[in-house]
């Protein structure tokens, strides 16, 4: 399999959201950047290009992005491929440029390339776009993965084209993965172990004191359902029912991961005969929306963080459905007591250390209203898991510094 065919995968993987979700930046897709972007480049200035995938990678290393340019004295270029990562990132003004993804396809990256004349392509986590890696090895450039990742079930899959991946590892020069699982996963793939350092997962950085938990005052505790699964929500339904008759003033507050689902949920709860409000309309004040429902749809994009600031227990979704599960790091580090389901392949290592200090629990649906319930009953043991949960988080911190000290040794070698 040539890296030109792995290209096309990688098209294929992403065809809905670049080919039919990003009509305003269609042009950057085919390497025409607008001229105010072209003449970002013109200058001396040294250029690391990063390239992530979507909101959940860019919002990551978003410590990181902070970081560099004075770290290492560059300016920092951020490609992105989905509208919602590409709009976050400007609105956050999260690097120095921000541009939508080329399409990797060998004459536009070799384009845009040409323009920005990086030093150093850095991609994240698991973006491996052949094409693209390959291009900016032959300019010149040092290549280098940066909180690299491959879940249980992406290795299995690259196992199967082991023989062919040899030509892909061989752009990269620098592989910095989250933890040993990850590096002997890659070694066990053909890489290098001496282009392997783990370097810990870069997300942990992101939670500071300064974004300490203020929960607001209520009559009552609160849960949040964080970034929910189609199909989990009428399975986890009965469970939080069921919560809800023993704790009767609690209020349970419900992001699913994509916000289009969120009529799917009103339905849901509306032939149930449950009462609900949307946060938009709480905070727009929409007639009757102020009055205290049982159920919240969180229906703000990119803010799951300030849903997780109101609850006293988060229940970590994609966990519940074979999805993989989602980030439980953000719930933690706000000294919230973490519930997640059996399937977490894809944040394995954080469950893990979560569970092993006390933070977190794994539990199934059918055990999900009983947790639940101990837990909003006995404010002490919540607050104590909430602590525990907190301090595995501080105990991992330290991924952006060891980063980025081997991306300027790479970059002057």
């Amino acid at each position: 399999m040539s890296l030109p065919l792995l290209g096309a995968v990688v098209l294929l993987r992403w065809r809905r959201r670049i080919f039919f979700q990003d009509s305003e930046r269609w042009g950057e897709r085919w390497g025409r950047l607008a001229p105010e972007t072209l003449a970002r480049f013109a200058g001396p200035e040294r250029w690391w290009w990063v390239h992530a995938a979507s909101m959940g990678e860019v919002k990551a290393i978003e410590m990181f992005l902070r970081q560099a340019p004075a770290a290492a004295g560059v300016k920092v270029l951020l490609s992105a491929v989905t509208p919602e990562a590409i709009a976050w990132a400007n609105a956050h003004h999260a690097a120095d440029a921000v541009i939508a993804a080329p399409l990797d396809l060998p004459w536009i990256v070799r384009k845009v390339i040409r323009v920005v004349r990086p030093a150093l392509f850095i991609s994240v986590e698991s973006e491996f776009w052949p094409n693209l890696l390959r291009e900016a090895k032959r300019s010149g450039a040092r290549v280098a993965l940066i909180n690299g990742r491959i879940s249980a079930r992406s290795f299995r899959s690259y196992a199967r084209i082991r023989p062919w991946l040899a030509a892909l590892w061989e752009t990269i020069d620098l592989f910095a993965v989250r933890q040993a699982e990850d590096a002997e996963r890659f070694a066990a793939l053909g890489v290098p172990a001496e282009a392997i350092t783990i370097t810990g997962n870069l997300k942990y950085d992101l939670y500071t004191e300064r974004r300490a938990h203020k929960r607001p005052a209520g009559d009552g505790p609160v849960v949040v359902m964080g970034s929910t699964r189609e199909g989990e929500e009428s399975r986890l339904l009965p469970e939080l029912e069921r919560v809800r008759a023993r704790v009767p003033n609690v209020q349970i507050i419900w992001a699913p991961r994509h916000l289009e689902r969120v009529p799917e949920l009103e339905k849901l709860l509306h032939a149930n005969g449950l009462a609900y409000r949307r946060i938009s309309h709480i905070r727009q004040g929409v007639n009757g929306s102020t009055a205290k429902a049982p159920y919240v749809l969180w229906d703000s994009m990119g803010d799951l963080l300030d849903a997780y600031r109101q609850a006293h227990v988060a229940v970590v979704g994609g966990s519940f459905v074979p999805r993989g599960g989602q980030n439980p790091i953000e719930p933690a580090a706000l000294r919230l007591p973490v519930l997640f389901g059996p399937s977490m392949d894809n944040f394995q290592g954080v469950a893990e250390s979560l569970v092993r200090a006390g933070g977190a629990r794994r539990v199934s649906v059918e055990n999900l209203g009983d947790q639940l319930t101990v837990l909003l009953q006995d404010p002490q043991a919540r607050e104590a898991m909430g602590e525990r949960a907190h301090q595995a988080v501080l105990a991992e911190q330290g991924a952006t510094e060891r980063t980025l000290r081997l991306l300027k040794g790479l970059d002057h070698a």
